[in-house]
């Protein structure tokens, strides 16, 4: 991810060291039930913490809320970009909208915040904004902290040709100290919103990531990176979306574990959470979660991890907003919908009305109960009033700004929701790639 913003999570990784394979993809209806719960059976990596939208006082920052949305804006637009080069049409509804751009002065203030590397494996940087951890590449086993992002499909990170003041605390990867580098054709570009790039060529290596290992996984050595990205703890990004959004035009290090017989079932899941955060790859961590996993089939369509026929529920209207799609996407901090149904959301909270400092964003009573829920046919998943606080107006602590937020993220024309970890740090979450299902479960 440079997939938020330039702030950082910390996340715990998780393995699954037994099980076997899935065969077969389940044809059950959702949402599907799964009563029998799994044993934990890997190993765990920590993960640290940043800051949010919120400066050390509480007060809700309108500089950084906007360097996110933007930042969240112009990755999903790359990710479209991405999806007609490999399908040759866009989805149904989505659009491929116009780059945003980073004031200067805007940048200029915010090269100052920077969370320094920390010895921990896995962090959540920036107070639930990314969630990173560490990766190996090559024979020689070069390491990197990486941001893992259900949200894109690509894995990048610097290469040693990056000579650029902008590299300089990166680590960078160097074919010649790994034999198993093999140099590929073509080469990767993303452009971000302060007019830079993130480029370079494409090599295929072994890739371990908390013990499960692949080789030949395809990902990019960057020459350059822009400013907005070089501001970040991270040194790359491991996407975890579908192929159909990948630059590099390649199966993604989950595809090719799973390919490879590298993982015991072809699921992964996320337990996000201030402290001893996770990402269990290869099944699920009961420690984590209680009770039945309720799954729902995943429209693959766009590329994302896409779920339908969704609706959000307040005390005061049971559905307020309904018949909507939901992608849900760890690289994202906030819940972005289109403007016309966040409103619709936002004027059924007693007291709550637009922020004037940042258009999209909403404010609230801090008293206020809000009770927001997000269900897909089956149980009502509540959104904890505290995940939705991104902050205080001001240092007199009576109105908050709100974490979901009206931005049309994939077009004017279309209905779909883009929920973040605001959403999924309430539940815990299992994307099974095998069946091309997204499960939630109550937190243990």
């Amino acid at each position: 991810m440079f997939k938020n913003s330039s702030f950082i999570y910390p996340l715990l990784f998780s393995l699954a060291l037994n099980g076997s394979l899935l065969d077969s993809v389940l044809a059950s209806p959702a949402p599907h039930v799964d009563a029998v719960p799994r044993a934990p059976a890997g190993i765990s990596i920590p993960i640290r913490r940043r800051s949010g939208l919120a400066d050390s006082d509480g007060i809700f920052n309108a500089d950084k809320a906007r360097v996110d949305v933007i930042m969240t804006v112009n990755k999903h637009r790359r990710n479209m970009m991405n999806y007609l080069s490999t399908q040759g049409s866009l989805p149904e509804g989505f659009e491929i909208k116009p780059l945003l751009a980073l004031p200067v002065n805007l940048l200029q203030s915010l090269t100052g915040v920077h969370v320094k590397r920390q010895s921990e494996s896995l962090t959540d940087e920036n107070n639930d904004e990314l969630w990173d951890g560490q990766i190996s590449i090559g024979s020689s086993s070069q390491e990197f902290l990486i941001d893992f992002d259900t949200g894109s499909s690509d894995l990048w990170v610097p290469s040693t040709n990056c000579t650029d003041s902008l590299c300089s605390s990166k680590k960078k990867y160097d074919p010649s100290a790994s034999s198993s580098s093999e140099a590929q054709g073509g080469s990767f570009n993303i452009q971000y919103g302060d007019g830079s790039t993130v480029s370079g060529p494409i090599f295929a290596d072994n890739v371990t990531v908390a013990g499960i290992s692949v080789s030949g996984q395809h990902f990019a050595a960057v020459t350059n990176l822009s400013r907005s990205v070089a501001q970040t703890p991270f040194d790359g990004i491991l996407g975890m979306g579908y192929s159909t959004l990948s630059n590099l035009n390649a199966p993604t290090f989950f595809e090719t574990a799973v390919k490879q017989g590298a993982v015991p079932s072809p699921e992964f899941s996320f337990f996000l959470s201030t402290n001893g955060s996770e990402l269990y790859i290869g099944g699920t961590n009961s420690e984590h979660y209680t009770g039945d996993i309720e799954f729902h089939d995943v429209n693959t369509t766009p590329g994302y991890w896409k779920l339908t026929n969704g609706s959000i529920s307040v005390p005061s209207n049971a559905s307020v907003v309904s018949g909507i799609d939901t992608i849900v996407d760890s690289g994202t901090t906030l819940i972005y919908g289109p403007t016309q149904a966040v409103k619709a959301l936002w004027d059924s909270i007693p007291g709550a009305s637009a922020y004037e400092a940042e258009p999209g964003f909403y404010t609230y009573p801090c008293n206020q109960t809000l009770g927001v829920s997000m269900s897909w046919g089956g149980k009502n998943w509540s959104i904890p009033d505290e995940h939705m606080n991104t902050g205080y107006t001001d240092g007199s602590g009576k109105n908050c700004v709100g974490a979901i937020v009206g931005q049309n993220i994939f077009g004017a024309q279309s209905s779909t929701w883009l929920v973040g970890d605001t959403f999924m740090k309430g539940v815990y979450s299992v994307f099974n790639l095998g069946t091309n299902q997204l499960g939630f479960a109550q937190l243990a």
